[in-house]
């Protein structure tokens, strides 16, 4: 499926609204972090694998992983990553026998332009806490920074936060999903980013490898 109409596109807009309005952003309930999901999609031709690794904090190793393969059904075009990728997320994600305390998605959740990115699909589709850490801003603009973290600012709110990694310079946006709140989200981000980075760099490693053993 390779070009997609303005109906298909204007209805998966309303879709977008719709669960824009279903996510809870809701206080995370727990006092403390035992373990972050990271959770990747990979390519290689046609087909597409999700793995999902759940890296525990405490033991600073990975307890858990779970890979599913498919075919995408949709192609990729910005602000509509959810249809394309959803699917093989929460397929993997379901199959964990460990269950994570927040899932980490690659992409956005709330800081998107219907707010309703894939970390929010993700969420309800789960009923589980998800946050949208993604390596470039889709919509909004970067107030500014105090620290480590500067607010996005979307129709004067905040939706987000740009976390800018010491030591490195690389800067990655967060935004709540489902079942955390923007102020959960900039907590999480600077006193948790080297578990959220680590816990997404073994998920984009592990759909990596599966992908390779395609082509074998």
């Amino acid at each position: 499926m390779d070009k997609v109409d303005g109906a298909t596109l204007s209805l998966l807009a309303k879709i977008q609204e719709i669960v824009a309005k279903a996510h809870r952003l809701e206080p995370f309930d727990k006092d403390r972090i035992s373990n972050f999901c990271g959770v990747d999609v990979s390519y290689r031709g046609e087909k597409a694998t999700a793995s999902a690794v759940v890296w525990s904090c405490d033991e600073k190793k990975v307890v858990d992983v779970a890979k599913y393969a498919g075919i995408p059904l949709f192609p990729y075009i910005s602000g509509y990553f959810f249809i394309r990728e959803a699917p093989l997320i929460i397929s993997a994600v379901s199959a964990l026998k460990v269950e994570p305390d927040i899932v980490l998605v690659d992409g956005h959740g709330l800081a998107h332009p219907r707010r309703a990115g894939l970390a929010v699909f993700v969420g309800i589709a789960l009923d589980m806490p998800t946050l949208g850490i993604a390596k470039s801003i889709l919509v909004g603009k970067i107030g500014p920074f105090k620290g480590i973290s500067a607010p996005i600012l979307l129709d004067e709110s905040v939706v987000g936060v740009a976390l800018r990694v010491p030591g490195t310079g690389k800067t990655y946006f967060v935004s709540p999903g489902h079942k955390l709140t923007v102020e959960d989200s900039r907590r999480i981000a600077q006193s948790e980013y080297k578990n959220l980075i680590k816990a997404l760099e073994l998920a984009h490693n592990s759909s990596k490898q599966m992908g390779l053993s395609w082509g074998r």
